[in-house]
């Protein structure tokens, strides 16, 4: 006995090529995915990178001892601002491994709120040059606040 094949035995070159195509379209945008998460991940580090190190500078402000000059009202001018936007003293520009480079400033409003002896202190970190982020390069900023009462 023999046996005859049937015609539908197979894939059709056209039959294959379509699911070629189809293929391709999916790596390719599987692969824009994959750019994608890279850039999230960067742009991720750099603010991981400038929160940890405004919270940095803010405790080593916030350490200083209550009566140190910083703190102190009687300094002030009529803003009840003692020190607004100074570079931090302790190295004003800062590298962060994987995150890039940032620019340190602080301000002490020593009279917060009209309660006198309550300093408020705010840290900015900036990037001194636009950072990944996932729609583009951009500036990177971030300001920290605390309360400090001061003697």
């Amino acid at each position: 006995m023999q046996q005859t094949r049937s015609a539908q035995a197979g894939f059709s070159l056209v039959e294959l090529l379509v699911a070629v195509v189809i293929l391709a379209v999916g790596l390719l945008g599987l692969a824009e995915l994959q750019i994608t998460a890279t850039k999230a991940n960067s742009q991720n580090a750099t603010v991981l990178g400038a929160s940890s190190l405004a919270q940095q500078v803010l405790e080593e402000i916030a350490a200083l001892d209550s009566g140190d000059a910083t703190f102190d009202a009687s300094n002030s001018n009529a803003d009840n601002l003692e020190v607004d936007n100074q570079p931090w003293i302790n190295n004003p520009t800062r590298t962060v491994a994987g995150a890039g480079t940032y620019n340190i400033s602080y301000s002490v409003t020593t009279t917060y709120q009209g309660v006198s002896n309550l300093c408020q202190i705010q840290v900015v970190v900036e990037s001194d040059a636009a950072l990944m982020n996932v729609l583009g390069n951009r500036q990177r900023r971030v300001e920290v606040t605390t309360l400090k009462r001061a003697t």
